[in-house]
């Protein structure tokens, strides 16, 4: 991947409707050059879908984060991935034995139930268990939401 490719990544990442033309003329290539560039770029996997963001004013969006037992990891994390449909990610990261979850609903006591039903289905494999309900998104690249100076941050503890 070289510095065009990282540079139609940024521009797409904020407009993934935008036209092959706009591209090139933003990277002074062809409209067929820059076809060819987006194309190898999800041939290889770097692009992997294009999603629409609708912003709902009644979404509630829930971050939960679970540190499991060494035994319990795989069934914890095969739970929330089959078992709750409000899931929308699910991260696992560089700490040990650690499931990141991003959840949204329209309902505060639906995604709150969820919660508790992971924490309840899960118990035997959890070590550590915390769920907060987003207050306010301060920056998403993806819905187009962009920080200002000053906004406030802060998310309310369930659990």
């Amino acid at each position: 991947m070289d510095e065009k490719d990282k540079k139609i990544l940024k521009m797409i990442r904020g407009n993934a409707r935008m036209s092959y033309q706009e591209i090139g003329d933003k990277l002074g290539i062809s409209r067929v050059a820059a076809k060819k560039r987006v194309t190898k770029l999800e041939d290889e996997g770097i692009i992997r879908q294009y999603n629409t963001y609708i912003k709902r004013d009644d979404e509630i969006t829930m971050l939960i984060d679970i540190i499991t037992t060494p035994d319990g990891f795989d069934r914890v994390l095969e739970y929330v991935a089959t078992r709750t449909e409000n899931v929308r990610q699910i991260f696992t990261t560089l700490k040990e034995y650690h499931i990141h979850i991003v959840a949204v609903s329209d309902s505060s006591q639906q995604i709150n139930y969820m919660a508790k039903i992971i924490k309840k289905a899960c118990k035997d494999d959890i070590e550590e268990y915390h769920a907060r309900i987003v207050r306010e998104v301060i920056k998403d690249v993806y819905g187009g939401i962009e920080y200002e100076q000053g906004s406030e941050s802060n998310t309310n503890t369930d659990s």
